[in-house]
């Protein structure tokens, strides 16, 4: 399957897209939003721009549309923030700290320095960086799992023309911070 039938599969369940957007588009919505589009990403929106529920309209810059995008893409890192006792200490962290407070900062330092989030789908977010196998993480809370190998892998699993499966670490490039949490 390609980009083509995905997108023809996911019309078939309701999902509405709208015209891809120009390079130009592209550019205003990167700078507005302060990230880069993984080039998977750029060449699905400017293709076509999914806008059903659920999706995130780019295209949209009224002040309430782009304030609410901006909130989604800090969601987890404030929730993270916000409950530090939650994360699962990471063997890469090294030692696990003692001290509660320097623990809770380290957390903190950690989220806030992570690659930044681009919402993709609900809670379904993929970093904002360029990598081989950019995966597509399911962040609720401190609860983050690997939803997509990569982001035709995830669309196809979350519109059901694939069955979710657990993806192993080594499936995937490996994200600073947010893989940690897997």
């Amino acid at each position: 399957m390609n980009y083509d039938d995905l997108i023809q599969n996911m019309k078939h369940q309701g999902v509405i897209f709208t015209e891809g957007l120009s390079d130009k588009e592209i550019y205003e919505i990167e700078k507005r939003y302060n990230i880069t589009f993984p080039k998977v990403v750029k060449d699905l929106y400017q293709k076509v721009l999914p806008i059903s529920k659920g999706f995130y309209n780019w295209r949209d810059d009224d002040v309430e549309n782009v304030l609410n995008i901006k909130k989604i893409m800090l969601k987890p890192v404030f929730e993270i923030i916000e409950d530090t006792k939650e994360i699962n200490w990471c063997e890469k962290w090294g030692e696990e700290l003692n001290d509660a407070g320097k623990r809770d900062n380290f957390i903190k330092s950690m989220a806030l320095e992570a690659p930044k989030l681009i919402p993709i789908y609900y809670h379904r977010y993929m970093a904002a960086i360029e990598c081989e196998k950019n995966p597509v993480f399911s962040i609720m809370g401190a609860d983050v799992i690997c939803y997509g190998k990569d982001l035709f892998n995830y669309l196809m699993t979350e519109f059901k023309m694939m069955e979710f499966k657990v993806i192993m670490n080594d499936e995937i490039s490996y994200i600073p911070f947010w893989s940690d949490l897997l």
